[in-house]
């Protein structure tokens, strides 16, 4: 089934139809249903992909982790929207044993990105890729392992002054929010809004079309005007009295083009000034729009737990685990899926399914994934207290994984809630409530790892850490509940 997220979906054409937003794409904001998007694309069938392997063969880096907030009791807070809210601060404990470091707001999200009336602000994963765009997986209830990807370009939230506005995103799809009255009513009100400029928008685009085609031409007349010059100052006689004829004519139809541009770039501005003064009469409205504009969504697709989302610099394309279960495979019949995605179409383009056969009855589950910039691919999972890392590779080229050589005693928290890493240091990070804790992965896979290179950020937020992505400076962005926030650290992590 199709559901249009009808507010965007219509601020967008009318934006870039208008000229605001020439070189940028429409929202994608049709819903597709996962059976539909998941048939259509082709499956990567591997077998069984995990080197066996025997977790008392593995050497134990005797580490002593300090603790995050292991009992899962979370505090849990909520916006006014009629308050300034300069979002929330988390800095490093005395625990922590590299430099300190905070986390800070960078945008509260909203209930939702308006593709369910189940959406609760639930949120479960954030990637960052190389291009200044940043993903999160949003769960659509929690009786469901439906969800879709949003895709947010920065680049165009900066320009539109938003980097220091923690509530812009909270506030746009709020503001049209379809499963709210309010909502409703700001919906009604573009739409006829839109009604009156639809006018002025098609002859925008019209004359836009026109003015881009006499462009061409003028380019077209000065290229020809060169090559005619250059045979000018060689030609003899009769050639050249034709020539200069040419150039002549050639001088006369650039001028009447001219005018020609000057003429259409009147209707251009006349009927975006009337576009604009419509825009004057609610301002909020249509900045909100503007923001929503910056936003594209999947299909949607099967999310498994949610908490994998991550990006592979080297194919630059989206990877997200679809985990149904939080524990190993039930049999050696059941597979791994994991959908690989277009960030660009944001659509599906493949999936994987694989298995991984660990002692003689076991078939391991993926919950956490990750990629370096040489598209090697990591997941990490409990020990007892402590924690053991797989790599490999999880391409169009083939899946294949092990055990790092060493593991660690302790991993200071109690949720797995995932696996990130830091290009910029080459240290993978396990994600813990309150606590993160990295080690060098050159060393792991070589096992040669001490207790003394493995670094502990501790936190007191007492909040749910979803999910941890980096940029390319090697600053930390969570993804924390509730509520629903993006957070930066102050300085790149260690």
């Amino acid at each position: 089934m199709k559901k249009p997220l009808k507010a965007i979906v219509i601020a967008a054409f009318a934006l870039t139809s208008a000229g605001m937003f020439a070189t940028t794409s429409t929202v994608k904001a049709d819903i597709i249903d996962v059976p539909g998007a998941v048939k259509s694309i082709p499956q990567i069938n591997s077998g069984n992909v995990l080197t066996n392997y025997n977790s008392d063969d593995l050497k134990t880096i005797n580490n002593t982790s300090p603790v995050g907030n292991m009992d899962r009791k979370y505090n849990q807070g909520t916006i006014d929207p009629t308050t300034t809210n300069a979002g929330d601060t988390f800095a490093t404990t005395a625990a922590t044993t590299t430099t300190a470091n905070a986390f800070k707001t960078q945008w509260f999200l909203p209930d939702g990105f308006n593709v369910t009336d189940y959406q609760h602000g639930n949120f479960q994963s954030v990637a960052l890729d190389d291009s200044g765009n940043v993903y999160f997986v949003e769960s659509n209830g929690s009786d469901t392992n439906l969800g879709v990807i949003i895709k947010f370009d920065t680049n165009k939230l900066k320009q539109l002054g938003l980097e220091n506005d923690p509530m812009a995103l909270w506030t746009a799809f709020n503001y049209f929010n379809p499963y709210t009255e309010e909502g409703a009513e700001h919906n009604n009100q573009y739409e006829s809004y839109y009604e009156s400029m639809k006018g002025s928008f098609n002859a925008v685009k019209k004359y836009s079309n026109k003015l881009a085609n006499v462009k061409a031409e003028i380019n077209d007349l000065k290229n020809a005007k060169r090559t005619d010059q250059t045979k000018f100052r060689k030609a003899k006689d009769t050639a050249k009295n034709h020539l200069e004829k040419v150039l002549k004519a050639n001088t006369k139809k650039q001028a009447a083009d001219e005018k020609k541009i000057t003429a259409l770039q009147k209707e251009i501005d006349s009927n975006q000034s009337d576009i604009d003064k419509i825009k004057a009469q609610n301002p909020d409205l249509f900045k909100n729009i503007e923001i929503a504009e910056t936003a594209q969504l999947s299909p949607q697709v099967d999310i498994g737990h949610g908490q994998t989302l991550t990006f592979n610099p080297q194919n630059k394309h989206l990877y997200l685990v679809e985990d149904n279960t939080l524990t190993d495979l039930r049999n050696r019949d059941e597979n791994n899926n994991v959908l690989e995605i277009d960030p660009n179409t944001m659509e599906p383009i493949r999936q994987y399914n694989f298995k991984m056969f660990q002692g003689t009855k076991g078939n391991l589950q993926l919950h956490t994934l990750v990629f370096d910039k040489n598209g090697n691919a990591y997941w990490g999972r409990k020990n007892g207290m402590g924690y053991m890392i797989f790599y490999g590779r999880l391409d169009e080229n083939g899946v294949k994984f092990a055990a790092a050589p060493q593991k660690l005693r302790t991993r200071g928290g109690s949720p797995n809630q995932g696996v990130a890493f830091n290009n910029v240091n080459n240290r993978i990070y396990i994600v813990s409530d309150d606590v993160l804790t990295s080690i060098p992965i050159d060393k792991l896979e070589a096992g040669s790892a001490t207790p003394d290179d493995i670094n502990y950020s501790v936190f007191q937020s007492k909040r749910e850490w979803e999910c941890l992505a980096f940029d390319q400076q090697g600053y930390g962005h969570l993804l924390a509940l509730w509520p629903a926030e993006l957070m930066k650290t102050t300085e790149p992590l260690n």
